[in-house]
């Protein structure tokens, strides 16, 4: 059953940075790659904040990406002794809480700096992602079973980034009606536009619901194994939205054949975005196969979102056209970033 619980259909203004803010200070946001972040200390940035995500004795960190001494950035030193971080320009070192350890320059005075701190921030790491949060999130880092289930094997995207806000990429995902003409061919027929209607459920703090059945086609490797027996097939897909910045899609791919799209993303500002991807499946195919076709997915839809305007969502819920049914998805999405706006960050009851 669907359930609304939106206090207001109107984002103005004023309420367009209270959500953006909202996020900032009530949630977990990608940084890297865990199998990424080895040795080498990597530059982010996080809500206009310059970040820098290290592993230090085995556990990423977060610091500002900024050195106490002449203001360089961190993330162009490097780790050292496999605990503590260097900075290019002068060689200060900090260990893993950002405290200073060593003033080269003058050894003897290192002790004096001890309580020199580089601003931190809380890390976790789940799921082949690292996250880190700028205030105190409410709802824990999505964990996605099937990244350790042996039956699947998973390989990730480059990041990316796209000149548009964090809602208008997610959503871009489970915007049925786009299917048929941005994929028309591959994972949507033009001439068999029709969305079936479905229905959306709130669980805790995600977004569930199965749609379909969607035209797609099987001259392309995630359909592959119905490939044998048509040339086109009817799918269904179940969906994940974690809020306010991931998803997961569990797509049909055959009989028993899953295949899986989980995407993480992050604001770099309020209007560019940064996009993590992970695509699984529990069949056969080439990892470069897989790769391609989702990057070709991606590369598809960058000049729709980028094009959207406004950027951010519209000020109110009326300020764009619904296709009722259709857009279910994306509307109750809207209603609950409304909330989050409005300061009401609960998950529901499971």
């Amino acid at each position: 059953m669907t359930t609304s619980h939106a206090t207001s259909d109107f984002l103005d203004v004023a309420a367009e940075e209270r959500l953006y803010n909202q996020m900032r200070d009530n949630f977990w946001f990608p940084v890297a790659y865990s199998d990424e972040l080895t040795d080498s200390p990597m530059g982010f940035t996080l809500f206009g904040e310059n970040l820098v995500v290290v592993r230090l004795a085995g556990k990423a960190r977060v610091f500002e990406d900024l050195c106490r001494h002449r203001g360089s950035a961190l993330s162009l030193g490097k780790v050292v002794e496999g605990n503590e971080l260097r900075c290019a320009y002068h060689g200060w070192t900090y260990n893993a809480e950002g405290r200073v350890t060593r003033v080269p320059a003058k050894e003897e005075l290192s002790a004096a700096f001890a309580n020199v701190q580089v601003p931190s921030y809380p890390t976790h790491e789940v799921s082949g992602l690292i996250y880190t949060t700028l205030g105190d999130p409410k709802f824990p880092p999505p964990e996605i079973a099937e990244l350790d289930d042996p039956n699947y094997q998973f390989l990730h995207l480059d990041v990316y980034e796209w000149d548009c806000s964090l809602p208008r990429r997610l959503e871009n995902y489970f915007d049925f009606s786009h299917f048929a003409w941005v994929h028309d061919g591959v994972l949507g027929d033009s001439e068999e536009p029709r969305i079936h209607d479905y229905d959306v459920d709130r669980v805790g703090g995600e977004l569930r619901f199965i749609a379909g059945p969607f035209v797609e086609f099987t001259d392309n490797v995630k359909n592959n194994p119905e490939s044998a027996t048509t040339d086109r097939v009817g799918i269904m897909k179940q969906y994940q939205v974690f809020m306010p910045n991931a998803m997961k899609l569990n797509s049909d791919a055959g009989v028993t054949e899953d295949y899986v799209l989980w995407v993480a993303i992050a604001p770099v500002g309020r209007k560019r975005t940064r996009c993590f991807t992970y695509v699984g499946r529990n069949y056969p195919g080439k990892d470069a196969d897989f790769r391609a076709f989702a990057q070709t997915i991606t590369d598809q839809d960058k000049s729709i979102v980028e094009s959207q305007r406004p950027e951010e969502l519209p000020a109110d819920l009326s300020g764009e056209l619904h296709v009722k049914g259709a857009d279910l998805g994306t509307l109750e999405y809207r209603r609950w970033l409304l909330e989050i706006a409005n300061g009401i960050i609960e998950p529901t009851s499971v």
